[in-house]
């Protein structure tokens, strides 16, 4: 749900396609999926990145390049990672509307890593309004094997 008015978010400072992003996942989603609206943008993200394979090495590069804002990995342990994403997208989301879901970014994340790795892979998103960014937790399980994309996409 919106904070401000529809003619607030007109005159914010998302343009082009960001606008549109925003329309989309911050307002006729949850409008359509109600309470299911991070499950089902979850398992969305998850199957976005069976479509858009990619290394790992270039997997911050897609991010980028699909408009899901700047990921920045932080720390790894052999059971969890923790990665950091920040921009423009991710600020005015955070602004301008009181509870942005960022599970499609979460589970387009678990699956790319989950077919890079081969193992099973979960995360979750949590926003921090105070810092304008979503910290990603990364939960991966070495001794459940999974399938690995044989030919990920070079960008």
């Amino acid at each position: 749900m919106a904070k401000g008015t529809y003619k607030d978010l007109l005159t914010m400072s998302a343009d082009g396609p960001l606008f549109g992003q925003l329309m989309l996942r911050d307002l006729l989603l949850p409008e359509l999926l109600g309470q299911e609206t991070a499950n089902i943008a979850y398992w969305a993200g998850r199957d976005l990145a069976r479509k858009l394979p990619v290394t790992e090495n270039d997997l911050t590069q897609l991010f980028e390049q699909v408009g899901f804002g700047t990921l920045t990995p932080t720390t790894a342990k052999k059971q969890e990672r923790h990665y950091l994403l920040t921009g423009t997208v991710v600020e005015t989301r955070l602004a301008n509307f009181a509870k942005p879901d960022f599970q499609l970014e979460a589970g387009f994340l678990a699956q790319s890593l989950q077919q890079i790795l081969g193992i099973v892979v979960e995360a979750n998103a949590v926003p921090d309004t105070r810092k304008h960014q979503v910290e990603l937790t990364v939960a991966l399980d070495p001794k459940t094997a999974q399938p690995t994309e044989q030919t990920p996409l070079h960008l």
